[in-house]
């Protein structure tokens, strides 16, 4: 007789290298897992394609002997499978949702973790060549948006050129951390944006990158994503530094589901040790919130 609880954690190890949609599927209360099970944590994708989720993973493998899974998956959709007792933990960048839920009495233990921040990338082009024995000039952003900080600017400046065919614009996927923070950043603009320019990507973080890069266009991309991906070579980054960019990952417990080792992960993540450890991931993340 094949174990329920066991055979719904390899449909869900297996959606981590698929679509998760497609594996979730009816909720069901569930008991105290032992702890000879692995930790199912789910995380935002940019956790995943900036490494950090892999890091964290052998970290804590290294410092406490525990088994932890992590599947990546939009924020949203993490946070969803979360209340409804699919994983034990989530870690993802989606404020406002986890904040719906919190009060909800939905999950708890909340818990911050990491910030890094949201660049504005966009297509690059070259100077012209430089003359014999000089050195050569940079590239340069074909809108001018290179060298502000003033994100809701940039965006009002794209939306001009998209409108007039001269510049294209690739939204984050839907229920992705990313995709929240850009419809804030364009309520900041007092701007809808709309049109052929504006293009939905499919996928996570490192995928929408990658679509932004085939196609020349502008994209919010999470800056540990950018910098681990390969995929980005026509692009570069315009927008940096404006505190509007931010972004905060928190993680949280299920109250469906009582791993064991639940309340040691998030023990371990936000105790010394593991801010070490986040503080030494790949992607450029801090272990304290910014400002303090």
């Amino acid at each position: 007789m094949v174990c329920a609880s066991c055979s719904r954690r390899r449909l869900l190890h297996a959606a981590s290298a698929m679509s998760l949609a497609a594996w979730l599927g009816p909720t069901q209360a569930q008991q105290r897992r032992p702890q000879t099970q692995a930790l199912l944590v789910g995380v935002a994708t940019a956790l995943h394609d900036s490494g950090f989720a892999l890091h964290i993973r052998r970290a804590m493998a290294r410092d406490t002997g525990l088994a932890v899974d992590t599947i990546p998956g939009p924020s949203e959709r993490m946070l969803a499978w979360l209340e409804q007792g699919e994983i034990d933990v989530a870690i993802t960048h989606a404020p406002q949702a986890e904040e719906a839920l919190l009060k909800q009495g939905l999950v708890h233990d909340r818990r911050f973790v990491a910030s890094n921040r949201f660049v504005l990338a966009g297509p690059m082009q070259p100077q012209a060549a430089p003359a014999q024995g000089r050195k050569a000039l940079p590239s340069r952003d074909p809108l001018g948006l290179a060298g502000s900080t003033d994100v809701a600017a940039a965006l009002a400046r794209l939306a001009e050129a998209g409108a007039q065919g001269q510049a294209l614009f690739v939204a984050p996927a839907e229920r992705t951390g990313a995709r929240a923070k850009e419809r804030q950043l364009w309520q900041a603009a007092g701007l809808e944006p709309q049109g052929p320019w504006y293009q939905q990507a499919v996928g996570g973080m490192g995928e929408t990158l990658a679509q932004a890069n085939e196609r020349g266009a502008y994209v919010l991309v999470e800056r540990g994503v950018w910098l681990a991906s390969r995929q980005r070579e026509r692009l570069g980054v315009v927008i940096d530094g404006d505190v509007r960019l931010i972004d905060l990952y928190h993680a949280m417990r299920s109250f469906r589901v009582n791993h064991p080792a639940g309340k040691l992960f998030l023990d371990w993540l936000t105790g010394p040790i593991g801010r070490r450890a986040v503080a030494s991931a790949p992607g450029g993340y801090q272990a304290v919130r910014p400002g303090r």
